[in-house]
């Protein structure tokens, strides 16, 4: 993963030199294949192992006594969910734009995390201006990926908040160039120690997980010209997303 002063000097150096923009492209494009190509190789006896787990415990259902048996389904669970994190990482760049009312987008990823906000005791909010709104009703987006960006931001606030927290989504805009959405909560701070390598894949500070989501989300507000930042302090946590106006 690149920083966002690395992501322009490799831009301005793409846009300069038609050579190093195909080599570099090349071999990005080489590095999706080996990984879809491993990831493949590795799925299909991750199948049969599974398959054959279930088996066994649907023949002989005292397995489910044995001392590590949940902690085998928990493994491979793990790693099947591992490889699907590993094909979106793969596929994070590319993105199918078209126009959007990213309001209701917005307003429809927050709805669905309702019930658990009320279920935990959160206060959850998605706030927006009255005359910013006409910005977001026709916004050019791939849907599907920058609704996969606000669900893991979003869930991952719920797993540093508690009863008595809040999160807010908060959009902004600053006309002509650009507007923000910013993932807001007061839950547990982010050590300072942590932020530089947030968004780099595989780097994970949680039990369990894959440290592929924030860098899939980097990736994809990246194939939409934006960038991702993040903020943290004892007072609040914040991920702001940065994306043009008009393109």
């Amino acid at each position: 993963m690149f920083t966002k002063e690395e992501q322009q000097k490799l831009t301005e150096l793409m846009n300069s030199n038609n050579d190093f923009a195909y080599y570099f492209n090349k071999v990005s494009n080489e590095c999706k294949l080996l990984t879809s190509q491993i990831s493949h190789e590795l799925r299909n006896p991750l199948t049969l192992i599974k398959s054959t787990a279930q088996l066994i415990e649907t023949v002989n259902p005292e397995v489910k006594n044995f001392k590590y048996w949940d902690q085998l389904k928990e493994d491979i669970d793990g790693l099947e969910t591992l490889l699907i994190e590993v094909s979106k990482f793969n596929h994070s760049e590319s993105v199918n734009k078209q126009k959007q009312n990213f309001f209701l987008l917005l307003k429809s990823i927050v709805s669905t995390f309702r019930p658990l906000a009320e279920q935990n005791g959160i206060e959850l909010s998605l706030t927006i201006a009255e005359a910013d709104i006409p910005y977001y009703i026709s916004y050019s987006l791939d849907s599907v990926k920058i609704s996969q960006v606000f669900t893991n931001l979003i869930r991952n606030a719920f797993e540093a908040t508690e009863s008595g927290c809040y999160i807010n989504i908060v959009c902004k805009v600053f006309a002509p160039s650009y507007l923000t959405i910013e993932v807001q909560n007061n839950g547990r701070m982010i050590p300072p120690d942590e932020l530089p390598t947030i968004f780099r894949p595989f780097v994970t500070y949680k039990s369990g997980g894959s440290g592929l989501g924030l860098a899939i989300s980097s990736n994809i507000i990246a194939a939409h010209n934006g960038t991702i930042e993040v903020t943290s302090s004892e007072e609040k946590t914040s991920f702001i997303i940065q994306l043009p106006l008009f393109e």
